[in-house]
């Protein structure tokens, strides 16, 4: 057993690395992870082999790790997030789902019809084709700052389409395990497949919620958290082997209706503390779990499934496309939303591998080959779909009309500079961005922008608060990338990137920090300023005038300074502090605070000649 734990911590190991290097190229880090298990299987290199895969302790692991993974979904799950969205969003997300789930079975139907492959498997490819991934579609928002009815429409379908996902393949799924198994199980045990994972969840979940209403710390939070996970998972266990004539639950379906009872208890402050510790957790659980996805498929398949790929990839694109033209067509939305929405909704969410997963499994003892091509069919086209999607994510925005892009620049937005300040942290940056902005007399905008960015937002303002200051583990990185829609801090970054635009529409100002030189990057009047120290000095200064206990002063300083790196490198694609990414860089330790004032000020004159 030891030696299998370590062969399956080397393959999360190199599953990482893999989804690192996917990252790079602009996909989703979990396709990275499936392809790390179809090498690391049995069918290829065979380090995580057979005997791994059919050990009790694996797939009990397996098990609690999705229920786990089922918080992904289930968080999402807040009413009050969903019907703040809207009826015409709530009615096009309804028509693009279901049109999408509705066009695919029909044409596998046909197809499967003429191939004498059993027809109910149309309906499961149907149900993994609802998936959607906002996240492709609106990293195009960030970097192009995209503005108009389509970006609007877009942002809040993300937990609206993974609830319809949800409902819609949980069903079709517990009716063909159902069909599959009638003659093993009783009829009506059939309709436990969905409903005793649901009691479990929601029973468990009330618990929880209770117990995680309170405010703890990151550490307690996460332990009391991942004991619900046990304990949940363990009545799964006990219903599994003990009560169920077969093993038949869905440990993710268990974790999802446990995540969004205690979801809608909680508030939404103390729900974005419990799942920011949580994340590093659900990052592993992630892993292993699309891992487990990819080790049994043997990679040869994917050449074999290209035709139901290819139908597969039209029949879904079809039914995003003019799903979406329906639903906003009947809610009367801008002629833009109709012709263009459908284009944003293409990427596959990684959650369509997760379904797959599932239906693998429901499928894998009654019929073994009705699996082998949903492996290998979702396989190839979770890459060759996400490639294709992404361009035609990008082309819907700039046909809509919605691409800014920095290309055209109105009179307005030259007339004056603008000047964004980066800072070590101690550096003294802000100090020279408040005494710069009292000499020019111009605005000097700081914390100002969380309270305008919260006042414009649905969002408690304590989100806000941390700002530029808040983290991106590595896991945390490749999961938000890999797996999530929209993230709160996503959320958070776009309401302040929103409000800086249209600040600097005012007149000349001084911004600190949040990207602001990322985000006015279409404008040619910006001067971008960074603002470092010596390591000595930045210490004297956090204990004299942040009053930081001494000893702790350079722990503040290494970890702010990593928080404000990995902000940056998500929201950017840049490094923090590298110098090509400003127009000057300043030793404040060196120049002095004033000193860097009177440089900066110097360029600001000379831009303003000009």
């Amino acid at each position: 057993m030891i030696v299998s734990l370590l062969r399956l911590l080397i393959a999360i190991v190199v599953a990482v690395f893999v989804g690192k290097l996917v990252s790079k190229v602009k996909l989703p880090s979990i396709l990275g992870w499936l392809i790390a298990g179809m090498l690391l299987g049995p069918h290829a290199f065979a380090l995580v082999n057979q005997d791994i895969l059919d050990a009790a302790w694996y797939e009990n692991s397996v098990h609690i790790l999705e229920c786990g993974v089922g918080l992904m979904i289930g968080t999402e799950l807040v009413w009050n997030k969903i019907k703040k969205s809207g009826k015409s969003i709530i009615i096009t997300t309804l028509t693009q789902s279901l049109g999408t789930f509705l066009f695919v079975s029909l044409v596998f139907g046909v197809v499967f019809y003429m191939s004498d492959i059993p027809f109910y498997l149309a309906f499961v490819f149907g149900g993994i084709a609802l998936a959607t991934a906002p996240a492709p579609a609106l990293s195009i928002v960030r970097e192009f700052k995209t503005e108009g009815p389509v970006t609007n429409t877009l942002i809040p379908m993300a937990a609206l389409d993974d609830m319809v996902g949800c409902i819609v393949f949980f069903t079709t799924i517990a009716i063909v395990a159902g069909n599959l198994s009638a003659g093993d199980l009783p009829a009506y045990m059939i309709a436990l497949v969905v409903i005793l994972p649901l009691v479990i969840g929601v029973v468990v979940g009330l618990l929880a919620g209770i117990v995680l209403k309170k405010e703890k710390d990151t550490k307690a939070t996460l332990i009391t958290l991942l004991i619900m996970i046990l304990v949940a998972s363990a009545v799964g266990f006990i219903f599994n082997n003990y009560v169920l004539p077969k093993p038949i639950l869905n440990f993710m379906l268990i974790g999802m209706a446990f995540s969004a009872t205690f979801a809608n208890m909680v508030s939404e402050k103390r729900l974005e503390q419990i799942m920011h510790g949580f994340n590093p957790v659900l990052g592993v659980a992630m892993i292993v779990v699309i891992l487990n996805l990819g080790a049994p498929l043997d990679y040869h398949l994917i050449a074999g499934a290209g035709l139901f790929t290819a139908i597969y990839i039209i029949a879904r694109a079809c039914g995003k496309y003019f799903g979406a033209y329906f639903g906003s067509s009947i809610t009367k939305a801008p002629v833009t939303v109709k012709k263009y929405l459908g284009f944003t909704l293409l990427p596959h969410s990684g959650v369509s591998l997760v379904f797959t997963g599932i239906a693998v499994s429901v499928l894998a003892a009654p019929a073994p080959e009705c699996a082998q091509i949903v492996q290998g069919t979702i396989a190839a086209a979770a890459v060759i779909n996400e490639i294709i999607a992404v361009i035609m994510a990008k082309k819907g925005f700039e046909w809509s009309g919605e691409m800014q892009g920095g290309e055209i620049v109105s009179v307005s937005d030259t007339a004056y500079p603008v000047i964004t300040i980066s800072r070590q942290h101690g550096s003294g940056g802000r100090q020279v961005a408040r005494k710069l902005a009292q000499s020019l007399n111009i605005e000097f905008y700081d914390h100002e922008i969380i309270e305008m960015a919260a006042s414009s937002s649905d969002i408690d303002k304590e989100l806000f608060d941390h700002g530029d200051n808040e983290g991106y583990g590595s896991l945390q990185y490749d999961l938000s990338s890999g797996v999530q829609n929209f993230s709160l801090n996503d959320k958070i970054f776009l309401h302040q990137a929103n409000v800086i635009r249209n600040l600097v529409k005012k007149g000349p100002c001084v911004i600190v920090g949040r990207c602001a030189d990322f985000v006015l990057k279409g404008r040619k009047n910006v001067i971008k300023v960074f603002i470092y120290a010596d390591l000595d000095e930045r210490k004297q200064r956090i204990e004299h005038v942040y009053k930081e206990a001494k000893g702790k002063a350079l722990d503040k300083i290494e970890k702010t300074d990593k928080q404000r790196a990995s902000y940056y490198e998500h929201y950017t694609g840049k490094k923090f502090g590298e110098m090509t990414n400003y127009d000057m860089c300043l030793n404040s330790s060196l120049i002095g605070i004033d000193g860097c004032v009177d440089i900066i000020k110097t360029l600001y004159k000379e831009k303003t000649k000009s």
